[in-house]
């Protein structure tokens, strides 16, 4: 384990309070998913794919309570993905955790495709549409017939009200974590405002698209939402 990505690194805490203070929820989101893909599988063994693994909020949310399930991560940052490893070893889960730098194009179909995939605030860091259909496209064709996957992002429209709303609340999250108030507006305009957001019906779209069926929103909170749906 190295020095500068420990689970105590500057890296991990800036990223784990900035996620919590952005999405209050962020936690129980995790035993949501978990109870879901619990439901789906049952007692038997289950192989999940991870996009955007980098963190290892999933392996440490869902891999020590069930013994059972076995995880293939893959993210483009390294330092990130140094972290998930980190965690990975803290929790003894090496043995039924891969992990692969890089995005979905580097990791080849397996022999057996996957049981489930999670693909969380990873979304709307795409910019293009195509580029989203693409990713969400290789998904579902790691995936198992049937095979449930959940998807998290930010969602609405940027030129509509409803988002303006809802970024209002968003803002309060951070000035009620202790950040300047007159600081928000520029914190949305420089940062926030430069994902892609896209209106729910579009990102149901482009499941639908991608070949994903039963389209459900499940969960919501500030600008981010979540879908569950199952590969064709």
């Amino acid at each position: 384990m190295t020095k500068e990505f420990t689970f105590n690194s500057d890296i991990a805490i800036a990223y784990e309070a900035n996620t919590r203070t952005s999405i209050p929820t962020y936690d129980m989101l995790f035993v949501m998913i978990q109870s879901y893909y619990r439901v789906q599988f049952g007692e038997k063994a289950a192989s999940l794919l991870v996009i955007g693994a980098g963190g290892g909020n999933e392996l440490s949310a869902w891999g020590p309570s069930n013994p059972k399930w076995t995880f293939t991560g893959v993210d483009p940052s390294k330092e990130m993905l140094e972290i998930a490893k980190n965690k990975t070893v803290q929790l003894g889960l090496e043995s039924r955790v891969r992990l692969i730098h890089g995005t979905i194009d580097d990791l080849p179909l397996p022999d057996s495709k996957f049981d489930a995939a999670s693909c969380i605030l990873v979304l709307h860091f795409i910019d293009d549409d195509q580029e989203k259909l693409k990713l969400l496209g290789t998904i579902k064709d790691h995936l198992k017939p049937g095979a449930p996957f959940v998807l998290v992002s930010a969602y609405g429209d940027p030129d509509g009200a409803e988002l303006q709303d809802r970024l209002n609340v968003w803002k309060s999250f951070w000035v009620d974590a202790g950040h300047e108030s007159s600081k928000m507006d520029e914190m949305v305009n420089r940062g926030i405002m430069k994902i892609s957001f896209l209106p729910e019906n579009h990102i149901e779209q482009l499941l639908e698209e991608s070949g994903f069926t039963n389209i459900t929103r499940f969960y919501s909170t500030g600008i981010m939402a979540g879908w569950i749906c199952h590969a064709e």
